[in-house]
């Protein structure tokens, strides 16, 4: 990829991410007690569990990061490195017993 092109590219996803931020689609999970922190950023088609400067479950992510390394990251991590930063996020407080509820709610909107 030319740099001309990469530089198209990051400059979408980042439109995309600030547009993500200013939407207020970025979620913080804080489950109680035990303080366990879950990232979500609501996409256009549903909901992403990200790690964050590490991992998004949404197919750009899989596809052009970890299958054809043909960029670094996604909107979604972007928008989620914004958010924290800024502090422009929603937070949800949770009991840890829907832990394991939720986890796997978000794992099957991958599918």
């Amino acid at each position: 990829m030319s740099i001309k092109e990469e530089m198209k590219e990051n400059g979408e996803k980042l439109r995309k991410a600030i547009e993500a931020v200013n939407s207020l689609s970025v979620k913080k999970y804080i489950f109680k007690p035990s303080n366990r922190v879950v990232w979500i950023v609501v996409g256009k088609k549903r909901e992403y569990f990200v790690i964050p400067n590490m991992y998004c479950q949404c197919n750009e992510f899989y596809i052009n990061v970890v299958i054809r390394r043909k960029c670094k990251t996604c909107y979604h991590i972007i928008a989620q490195s914004i958010a924290e930063k800024t502090g422009k996020y929603e937070v949800y407080e949770v009991p840890d017993d829907d832990y394991a509820r939720l986890i796997n709610e978000w794992k099957k909107e991958s599918i």
